[in-house]
């Protein structure tokens, strides 16, 4: 399914975890070679394996073999706890070679997986096992190195050595022969010659395609074999048929509830929360759900303390039949093959027949339930922000407290806005940067709004605040020279224009009046008949008359001089006025009535002539001037002045919009010059306001357009609380568009669905044993057809540990299996094991303590049901890293849900809301505290004075008042640490010292030593704590081994370590106190910081000190606060 996953397998042994299979040289406490534990006791161990059969052997080995081996026992029984399998096992042969990088590579072959214990007594040394269904495996890792590095599969062939269980000595030769002939590898000729582990010396001189050395490591080898497991992940799962019902038999808060729903609607879930929201109690309700449906059922988890939870809890509800705790082949096969088969033979279930009435009840409960999820899905569907309805109306109402909705509802349109998370934040920032910076400025309608935005986008405000100063008085000194110019030149045209007019006037009123005296004279002196004498007769009688000569010359002269004046009149007719017809000047009467009109004309123009001058001046542009001015290119040479520095201030960049020159005469071109020199007088008298106004206008213009427009509103409203008013109108119009109309539940719905509840409740524990039951009787039917040894077995005519093909009952007789245990409970590396490589067997399978798993052992597990809900803790801290698992998932295509209900409360926990301080704060009776001063041992992380104290308050545990000792964890800093603890206690058994009872009884009830990473799905009602870090010497400074806690881990093991205690917990220390301040003073370094705010809220509260507890609660930085 995912390629990727299964190029990145051969690299996980480049971790601490595997890296044992790819260097198992013994380098540390934590591995053995078998030649150095005993005398010939490497040549006995390998010829007890090589024959195949199960055997014991005592060992006294050396001081230091004893050491080692020690550390492995403890290792290993640590393993077991946690992981559910004894990792202890031999490694052997040793391929030694170098990788293509020069590092070396010294891996095992085939591991045969062994027992260690310790003797009774100290000089009884330790005994190494074989059990009947502990099997031999191969270096899976190695044989994806060989396919990788050689291009050849030996999977087959490595795997053919382990199919009766481990390699015999002819076939370890054979696959050493193979190995020669298909890889080059110097298996040394074919004999099995049992040497010592090789020097790094002698590695480094393998070259070529190495070789095989037939020495042997003992070491703790993790499970490993699932990871290369083949499982396939169909895309397209069958459609899941109709569950009777929802319900179990543990209640569920609301944020479990929906998870349960969500888990039912999709095939992969996962389910997050961080720790005591109830994960495993979710769990172990669809759990109860699913069998309750006939659903056969698969808990996977890789923390054996989680399994258990589940078992326990099964077991109080009386399902303790249905199910089966499989931890481990080596461990509990032999258990589990009895548990089968003597479930083949018991009875049916003691229990009340239940009949119709269940399936009704289901039914009546489906439907009342259905009725209040809608109503509750209503209230509770996701609105923006993660928040739901209800909550936004919450917030709707809280604000419209202080401003209505109607304050913005009228200036804005919704439609303009996007309702969701980033647009609320993005408009509340708007409004919280232009209050603020309105309130300084006090008004939107500034002076300097014209200024060029990238003055403000671009510029610092000193620099912008010079270049604008520097501009203004630039432009501005050459707009006012070219103003002082326009004037005087618009006041030269104006005189010009007046005096040319006047000499017009002068000229036209003297000729005028010339011509008006001589018709006057004339008629004086020649009397009437000199106007009504036609022209004609006055010829005639002139050849006569000398009289009539003289008139008739007078007449035509006078008739030409009118002609003149008509005619230059007409040529520049500087006012309207319209000569009647007087027959060329010959008609006397017509010539006197033309001038007389003519000179009021004249007068009129004459005395309206400052109006005309005004109105041409206004009119002045190039085609306007009177060509006998010659003024035209004095006015093109000013239109060319302004047009320059219009280009001028354009090219400057000073002002946002552009100054066109669109006017036609040069009076509005004056206009517009006028205005722009205003413009720069007020730009520049506005300097003074530069600063406030850059920061408003620096901000304003990154708002986009829907931003703006609120604030303009809000300006012009002007509420109290700006915010207030834009939630109200933006809560109102998010709940607008979320809103679902669902009828409200009847009043009686919960007390009907609590009564049929109650009702079903009583019949669903019968009704699902009698079911299973029945299922449980068919599947044994077909596992007796499956084969007659699995016939014989179940028949008790054949013991459990001669079933030799019990791994049939996992394969043909799988679905038998599956049927008669329908809750099985088993570790990763044994659901790989069992169930890999088959058609999907489980309904649904449920994944508790899934932050422990690889991206690999998920993807695998995907492929053993049609239903696979992962529950798994997160920090809860915002920013914190998740397990790569949870990525992988959620890119697999599983959906996500958080819980954040708190279910149990922890004793000081500093990061749970309830809990700290909670209604009664933690007080002595739940918070121990005591300072070892104690000195730490770098070398082996170990620090002694602890150890004695917490073996002193083992003896101090006291009975619950059921008189039952508690269960009691001790949990420790380093590894070195846990095995020091661990050695104290085992010596005590050993030597049966005082207080060996006590240890026993707290043993049997779950006593055990871990490290901090090792906690994940242990709970203790006590947990005793060593802070194992401390000064390094009498005068030294604190050890550099509590930076480690900084390291990827850190804080989730801190996490951790606040949540396994559920009763009390109990912490020695021995970093001095100053340094616990200190370290609760780092807020940035979150994990350090936690570890020393955690050892003083313990002390504080060990003392009873609640004004210490108060003070760190409210110290608590940001990151640490309860979301």
């Amino acid at each position: 399914m995912d390629s990727q996953l299964d190029d990145q397998l051969l690299g996980l042994w480049q971790e601490e975890k595997w890296n044992i299979y790819r260097n198992a040289l013994p380098l540390d406490q934590r591995r053995a070679d078998i030649t150095t534990i005993e005398g010939d006791f490497a040549f006995s161990l390998v010829e007890h394996l090589l024959s195949g059969l199960p055997f014991q052997m005592a060992v006294k080995p050396s001081h230091d073999a004893s050491q080692r081996l020690q550390s492995l026992y403890f290792e290993s029984r640590t393993s077991e706890r946690i992981g559910g399998a004894f990792p202890f096992a031999v490694g052997f042969p040793l391929y030694v070679a170098l990788d293509k990088q020069g590092e070396p590579v010294v891996a095992p072959v085939y591991l045969w997986s062994l027992t260690l214990e310790p003797g009774a007594k100290p000089a009884d040394g330790w005994a190494i096992s074989r059990r009947p269904f502990q099997q031999a495996t191969y270096n899976h890792f190695l044989a994806a190195y060989w396919q990788a590095a050689f291009g050849i599969d030996l999977k087959d062939a490595l795997a053919e050595g382990c199919r009766q269980g481990a390699p015999s000595a002819a076939e370890l030769t054979a696959l050493g022969d193979k190995l020669e002939a298909t890889l080059g590898v110097d298996a040394g000729g074919g004999q099995i010659a049992l040497a010592a582990a090789p020097s790094l010396q002698a590695i480094n001189l393998s070259a070529g395609n190495g070789r095989l050395v037939w020495a042997g490591v003992l070491g703790v080898f993790q499970p490993h074999q699932h990871l290369f497991s083949t499982v396939e992940i169909s895309g397209e799962k069958e459609a899941d048929a109709p569950l009777l019902h929802s319900f179990g038999l543990l209640p569920l808060d609301s944020f479990q509830a929906s998870a349960a729903t969500l888990a039912r609607q999709h095939p992969h879930t996962l389910i997050v929360g961080p720790a005591g929201t109830g994960k495993s109690h979710l769990g172990i309700h669809l759990l109860i759900n699913g069998l309750s449906n006939g659903l056969r059922c698969l808990v996977v988890s890789p923390r054996v303390g989680a399994l258990r939870q589940f078992q326990q809890k099964l077991e109080q509800l009386g399902l303790g039949r249905l199910s089966f705790l499989l931890r481990d082949v080596n461990l509990d096969m032999g258990l589990f093959l009895e548990v089968l088969r003597a479930s083949a033979n018991a009875k049916a279930p003691e229990v009340p027949a239940v009949g119709a009435e269940y399936q009704i009840l289901a039914n009546r409960l489906e439907r009342l339930k259905e009725k209040l999820d809608a109503s509750y899905q209503a209230s509770r569907k996701e609105t923006f922000g993660g928040h739901s309805w209800t909550a936004i109306v919450g917030r709707y109402l809280k604000s419209i407290r202080k401003e209505g909705k109607e304050v913005l509802s009228t200036q804005l349109n919704a439609q303009d806005y996007q309702f969701t998370e980033d647009g609320y934040e993005e408009m509340s920032q708007a409004i919280a940067s232009c209050q603020r910076l309105f309130d300084k400025s006090g008004t939107l309608r500034s002076p300097l709004n014209n200024l060029h935005p990238g003055i403000f986008l671009r510029m610092e405000k000193a620099e912008a605040c010079e270049f604008v100063k520097e501009k203004t008085e630039d432009l501005l000194e050459r707009a006012l020279r070219l103003q002082h110019w326009y004037v005087n030149r618009i006041n030269t045209y104006s005189d010009l224009l007046a005096s040319h007019y006047e000499q017009y006037y002068q000229s036209f009123a003297r000729r005028l009046s010339l011509l008006q005296d001589e018709i006057a004279e004339c008629q004086g002196r020649f009397g009437a008949s000199f106007e009504t004498a036609g022209l004609g007769g006055l010829r005639f009688r002139s050849v006569f008359s000398g009289k009539s000569k003289e008139i008739l010359a007078a007449r035509q002269q006078i008739a030409a001089a009118y002609e003149r004046l008509l005619a230059d009149f007409t040529l520049n007719p500087y006012f309207d006025f319209s000569f009647a017809d007087a027959d060329g000047g010959a008609a006397l009467p017509q010539v006197k009535d033309n001038l007389a009109r003519f000179s009021q004309a004249l007068q009129r123009w004459h005395t309206g002539l400052r109006e005309a001058v005004q109105e041409e001046v206004q009119r002045l542009s190039p085609k306007t001037t009177l060509p006998v001015l010659n003024f035209s290119e004095q006015v093109v040479e000013m239109e060319s002045g302004l047009e320059g520095l219009l280009d001028q201030a354009n090219e400057s960049g000073l002002y946002h919009l552009p100054v066109h020159n669109k006017m036609l005469t040069i009076p509005r071109q004056q206009r517009l010059l006028d205005e722009l020199i205003e413009q720069l007088e007020i730009t520049r008298r506005s300097l003074p306001e530069f600063d406030d106004f850059y920061d408003w206008q620096h901000n304003w213009l990154q708002l986009n357009e829907q931003a703006r427009r609120l604030v303009k509103a809000l300006i012009k409203l002007r509420p109290q609380n700006w915010q207030a008013a834009f939630d109200s109108w933006f809560l109102e119009n998010c709940l607008s568009q979320h809103y679902q109309a669902v009828l409200p539940p009847e009043a009686d719905t919960l007390p009907k669905l609590y009564q049929a509840y109650e009702q079903m409740s009583e019949l669903m524990l019968p009704r699902l044993l009698q079911d299973w039951h029945a299922r449980k009787e068919g599947a044994l039917r077909q596992m007796r057809r499956s084969g007659k040894e699995i016939a014989q077995w179940l028949a008790g005519k054949k013991p459990s540990d001669t079933l030799k093909e019990w791994k049939n009952l996992f394969t043909s007789g799988a679905d038998g299996v599956v049927q008669a245990m329908p809750a099985l409970l088993v570790t990763p590396h044994l659901a790989g094991e069992l169930f890999s490589g088959s058609a999907p067997l489980f309904d649904w399978v449920l994944v508790d303590e899934a932050a422990s798993l690889l991206p690999q052992e998920a993807r695998n597990l995907m492929g053993l049901g049609r239903k696979i809900i992962f529950l798994g803790a997160n920090t809860g801290i915002d920013g914190a890293s998740e397990p790569a698992v949870y990525n992988w998932l959620e890119s697999a295509g599983a959906k996500r849900f958080s819980l954040h209900q708190p279910h149990q409360l922890y004793p000081i926990h500093l990061l749970q809301p309830e809990s700290f301080p909670p209604p009664q704060p933690d007080g002595p009776e739940r918070v121990s505290f005591e300072q070892a001063d104690g000195l730490y041992d770098e070398q082996t992380e170990t620090n002694d004075e602890e150890a004695l104290r917490i073996i002193g308050l083992l003896n101090r545990i006291e009975k619950t008042p059921q008189r039952t000792f508690p269960s009691v964890g001790i949990a420790c800093f380093t590894k070195g640490q846990r095995d020091l603890i661990a050695s104290y206690l085992l010596n005590i058994k050993q030597r049966r010292s005082t207080g060996v009872e006590m240890i026993q009884q707290l043993e049997r009830n779950g006593l055990a030593v871990f490290q901090l990473e090792e906690l994940a799905g242990l709970h203790f009602d006590v947990l005793i704590v060593s802070g194992t870090f401390g000064p390094i010497g009498l005068q030294g400074g604190l050890t550099a081994h509590l930076h480690r806690l900084s390291e990827s881990g850190g804080l989730a093991q801190m996490l951790l370590l606040m949540s396994r205690a559920e009763k009390k917990i109990l912490i020695v220390n021995s970093i001095p106190p100053d340094q616990l301040y200190k370290m609760a003073g780092r807020v940035e370094d979150k994990a350090t910081w936690l570890l020393g705010a955690y050892f003083l809220a313990a002390w504080a509260a060990s003392l009873g000190n609640w004004s210490a507890l108060g003070r760190l609660k409210e110290q608590l930085p940001g990151w640490a606060l309860p979301s």
